[in-house]
């Protein structure tokens, strides 16, 4: 099981790192991609670009590092799922627009498969998340089980003046 984990977690890195880099060297590609959907509101394209081609290196990279691994799981989790949004509305709405997830590999229209692909995405960075999460939940528990540092002190008594008040 921790192979299938470790394989899952270094295809997410990989592939949240490579969109990045993507992104970054079409970002004009990019910037007319997003002005296609239908959410991005006109002129909106220009802010949200830079802001998710910086988070989507962030997830890549913090995947990669074991502190940052829960954090950046859930990120991934919740790029996912407003990405698939995002194209299941311009599935209703505008359906045809350019995709905008990869230009190297392939610049397409969004289809239907394109919102399989990122549920399958999200159920893995969701998967990876809650292990994450369960794994720190239980090093915490564990560690402070071990620590042998802590000792409850006995219980103090304040001194009572002679009015019976502390």
């Amino acid at each position: 099981m921790k192979t299938v984990r470790l394989i899952s977690l270094l295809f997410l890195a990989a592939l949240f790192l490579y969109a990045s880099v993507d992104k970054a060297l079409h970002f004009g590609g990019f910037v007319k991609a997003l002005a296609g959907y239908v959410i991005v509101p006109d002129g909106g394209e220009r802010f949200l670009a830079l802001p998710l081609v910086l988070s989507e290196l962030l997830v890549g990279v913090g995947l990669l590092i074991k502190p940052w691994r829960s954090s950046a799981a859930l990120l991934a989790t919740v790029l996912l799922s407003t990405f698939t949004l995002a194209l299941v509305v311009n599935q209703r709405y505008a359906p045809g627009a350019e995709c905008g997830c990869w230009f190297t590999v392939t610049l397409g229209r969004a289809t239907g498969s394109h919102i399989v692909q990122n549920l399958l995405l999200l159920g893995l960075s969701l998967s990876l998340w809650l292990d994450e999460r369960g794994a720190t939940t239980s090093d915490s528990y564990r560690a402070a089980a071990e620590d042998t540092s802590f000792q409850p002190s006995a219980r103090r008594s304040l001194p009572i003046d002679e009015g019976g008040t502390p």
